[in-house]
């Protein structure tokens, strides 16, 4: 292994799957719509409640909406993260992660894969994972808190192997552009 490359090893957990997937889906125009959408039922069922002439039909109706927006929505994409998690066989083993300067090598078991960076479309970043996308629809999941002390280091070649690539960055990413 080359000086300049690190290898890291990690398993999915079901903390970085759940941020992963309610980040996808929260961050698009649907899980938005969904947010505003929630959010107004909720206060037309405020209003309807606090009005002269509250109506049992117009509380039920858009009290559903703001539950069905704004608990169920949430809670049914956590308990998909959390199936996926039991069920996906991809998840079950760990993957390891090797990043030199000309590319990313991901494996798993026997099955291995290079990635060019100048094919990495986005980078996002939270406190439990990091999604390494090559498409808008397609990322690798990488466990953040599973990195350790390694968890800076990693970070920080992501950002700048695919800088000369200008991939999107999230905002807690863009400190390891100056380094």
């Amino acid at each position: 292994m080359e000086a300049s490359s690190k290898k890291i090893t990690v398993n999915m957990n079901k903390k970085a799957l759940t941020d992963f997937v309610l980040r996808s889906y929260y961050t698009k125009l649907s899980g938005i719509m969904s947010i505003i959408l929630g959010l107004g039922g909720l206060a037309f069922l405020v209003w309807n409640i606090v009005s002269d002439n509250p109506t049992i039909r117009n509380i039920l109706l858009f009290g559903a909406v703001a539950v069905v927006c704004l608990v169920l929505n949430p809670l049914t994409l956590i308990w998909k993260a959390k199936n996926q998690l039991k069920t996906n066989p991809s998840y079950k083993a760990p993957v390891s992660y090797e990043l030199t300067p000309e590319k990313l090598t991901i494996s798993a078991g026997e099955e291995s894969q290079d990635l060019e960076w100048n094919n990495i479309y986005r980078l996002r970043a939270s406190n439990s994972m990091v999604a390494v996308y090559t498409s808008p629809y397609h990322a690798f999941v990488i466990p953040t808190t599973e990195l350790g002390e390694d968890k800076s280091i990693v970070l920080s070649r992501l950002v700048q192997y695919t800088r000369e690539y200008r991939p999107r960055l999230s905002g807690n990413l863009k400190k390891y552009l100056a380094k």
